[in-house]
């Protein structure tokens, strides 16, 4: 069941047994999220370099679409969408941002779920589960079904970051809930008091950001399956494996099987890279 069904939200506008996760922002939410994103650059972007960079998306498509979403130059594509999805994700996480274009997007977290004090290693797991569910929602919706269009003034990279948006708020509610029933857990009556004192050891590495952003480039290549790389976006936005592979047309252990297959395949690379010792052949 999604989230949204779990907390009691409804979303205006969607159709019946449409997930309310998984439908896309409304133009006008899509263009003021191309204003707020091209208006934190250096300089504001003049309408000619704008009708440029759409028009150069529009190419893009077509060429992608020609490629049926998949291959080397796909993979190239989403690896620079995920990358700027994942930056701007951390950066709103960082400020409180990600709550108020949460709620703009329709899709707002409760306000006392709301917090400021989170791990930075909380926050680029978040983000990152955020990019992959939104990818799922992004292929789809924007490329397979071609909801994505210049026509509408948001270039893709937007579109990919308003997918992201739409996959943040039952990411972040799961961890929420997570840290809550953690906390409750230590704050049991019975449990020891120096089990309670333990101070959090989660430190805050500065090299973690780009290792994290080195991990979605390094995993991106292995999920070449359309249909694992889907199930596993809505496993990040929440739902079971079974609920997964509903979605996807494929029996639970189907699905597993090929998240397993990927597994094996990356801890082979892991294997050999670890071999030819830190930073691999050079």
């Amino acid at each position: 069941m999604p989230d949204e069904a779990r907390d009691g939200h409804t979303r205006a506008g969607t159709e019946p047994g449409e997930d309310p996760e998984s439908t896309e922002l409304e133009p006008s939410g899509l263009l003021s999220l191309e204003h707020a994103l091209a208006g934190s650059g250096p300089a504001p972007e003049q309408s000619p370099a704008r009708a440029a960079r759409l028009d150069a998306d529009r190419r893009i498509v077509e060429i992608l679409r020609k490629d049926g979403f998949a291959g080397p130059r796909y993979e190239k594509a989403t690896e620079r969408w995920m990358d700027y999805g994942w930056r701007t994700t951390v950066k709103w996480t960082g400020t409180g941002e990600i709550f108020r274009r949460s709620r703009l997007a329709g899709r707002p977290v409760p306000a006392d779920m709301i917090t400021a004090d989170w791990a930075q290693d909380d926050r680029y797991q978040i983000a990152t589960d955020s990019v992959i569910g939104g990818l799922a929602l992004f292929h789809k919706y924007g490329l397979v079904q071609g909801k994505w269009s210049p026509d509408g003034g948001a270039s893709l990279s937007t579109y990919f970051v308003g997918a992201t948006l739409r996959a943040f708020r039952p990411v972040y509610l799961r961890w929420f809930r997570f840290q809550q029933a953690g906390q409750s857990e230590l704050a049991r009556p019975d449990e020891d008091e120096a089990r309670r004192e333990i101070p959090d050891q989660r430190a805050s590495d500065p090299c973690h950001l780009a290792a994290v952003n080195d991990e979605i480039k390094r995993i991106l290549p292995y999920i070449t399956d359309s249909q694992v790389r889907e199930g596993l976006g809505w496993r990040a936005m929440g739902y079971t494996q079974a609920e997964a592979a509903r979605r996807v047309g494929l029996t639970t252990k189907a699905l597993e099987r090929r998240i397993s297959r990927i597994r094996t395949r990356l801890v082979a690379s892991s294997a050999g890279r670890n071999e030819l010792g830190e930073g691999g052949a050079r």
